[in-house]
């Protein structure tokens, strides 16, 4: 083999070497550019679910406020009953 052949089969061996080294390169990065995507999404959707949480002191105040209104309507249940009875006693 000359020089020259030696050469020309190094350099392209070299070149087919860098395009498949690049070619790895780019689908690394295109892998990791979707899956920043993908953690910017889910970040996104964590940030909605802890908006959207209600916490435990606003449960509790809510529960409260029901159970209010249902004392509230027994109450005035408990009322109308003894109406009726007194109206069919007479």
């Amino acid at each position: 083999m000359t020089t020259i052949d030696f050469e020309f089969a190094f350099k392209t061996l070299w070149g087919l070497a860098t395009a498949a080294g690049w070619f790895w390169v780019n689908g690394i990065s295109g892998r990791l550019k979707e899956a920043d995507r993908r953690a910017d999404e889910l970040r996104e959707q964590l940030h909605r679910v802890e908006i959207n949480y209600r916490t435990k002191a606003e449960a509790v105040a809510d529960l409260k406020t029901v159970s209010d209104g249902l004392a509230r309507l027994e109450t005035k249940l408990d009322k109308l009953n003894d109406k009726l009875d007194r109206k069919a006693d007479k």
